[in-house]
């Protein structure tokens, strides 16, 4: 079933370049020619050859526009039809919506991160696995910066702060106490939180440990934990910030990585599809490896 798809899917993809390319040449064959004659309208102060030139490229840039709009129908494709198809390989309950994303205030009532002055979501999807409810979703938060130039003239600019992956996971046992587990880069609010170490002198240099009390801290951070953190920590550039409130644990993961990417210029195959296979699989080896569908999770008798 998959592999047919997946055929369907390179079908569409090899159309979709075709068109493009076909597009793209008609707009270079208006907009070499525009170029030459715009220089010499110029050179001989002939303004109506300009203009006809500038038409000339107007001209070409619709040709290519034309041209890309068959790139981004194929995109849209791809990630309604495969990208969901995989999903419910994986998990059940899926809801993929490759526009919208976690709710901001979700992520900001952990105080992990700073509200930021823009931000852009996508690839969101929700789904549960072995009873654990998820959600999760691309996010680029941007800081606004201001500059000043050698003239003293100031301006400002929108600088990326974070950018990745999000995961909020629901487990039905709700917990009184805090902890977050930040890696040292970070900063956020500490108030009432108390800083802990654990006994692994690398987790403690790789992470800042906070927790509402040292006991919950020790309740949740187990050796096994330690280890699987460190591993998770070594298969992502970037930082990570996990943290436990109430029902819920949050992974942030901001490592400058766009998920569950196809790019158009990839034949669709089993293998050229592995990196969004991963994607997709590793919200289910976090909780196999950490256990969260394990009785710590589950609601108490």
């Amino acid at each position: 079933m998959l592999m047919k798809q997946l055929e369907a899917i390179e079908e569409k993809r090899l159309k979709a370049v075709e068109s493009f390319k076909k597009e793209r040449n008609k707009g270079l064959m208006f907009l070499i020619p525009a170029i030459l004659v715009i220089i010499l309208g110029f050179l001989f102060n002939q303004f109506v050859v300009v203009a006809i030139g500038f038409v000339l490229v107007i001209v070409g840039f619709i040709f290519i526009g034309k041209g890309s709009s068959y790139i981004s129908a194929y995109n849209k494709t791809v990630k309604n039809e495969l990208v969901t198809t995989l999903l419910k390989d994986t998990y059940e309950d899926v809801y993929y919506d490759q526009n919208s994303g976690i709710a901001l205030n979700q992520i900001l009532k952990t105080e992990t991160v700073k509200r930021p002055d823009r931000s852009h979501f996508e690839d969101y999807f929700r789904a549960s696995y072995k009873g654990i409810h998820f959600e999760t979703s691309d996010l680029d938060l941007k800081e606004r910066v201001q500059h000043r130039d050698s003239k003293g003239h100031t301006y400002y600019t929108y600088e990326t702060y974070f950018k990745g992956r999000w995961i909020i996971y629901r487990f039905d046992r709700h917990f009184k106490e805090g902890l977050k587990i930040i890696e040292s880069r970070f900063g956020f609010n500490k108030h009432g939180y108390e800083k802990m170490d654990t006994e692994s002198l690398e987790f403690n240099k790789k992470f800042t440990i906070y927790t509402t009390t040292k006991e919950y801290g020790f309740y949740q951070i187990t050796s096994t934990m330690i280890e699987k953190l460190l591993k998770l920590e070594k298969m992502h550039r970037g930082q990570i910030v996990y943290c436990f409130m109430d029902n819920e644990l949050h992974i942030g993961i901001n490592d400058r990585k766009d998920y569950l990417e196809v790019s158009y210029k990839t034949p669709v195959t089993e293998e050229s599809l592995q990196p969004v296979l991963d994607d997709i699989e590793l919200i289910a080896a976090i909780v196999n490896e950490f256990r969260l569908d394990g009785p710590k999770f589950k609601e108490q008798d």
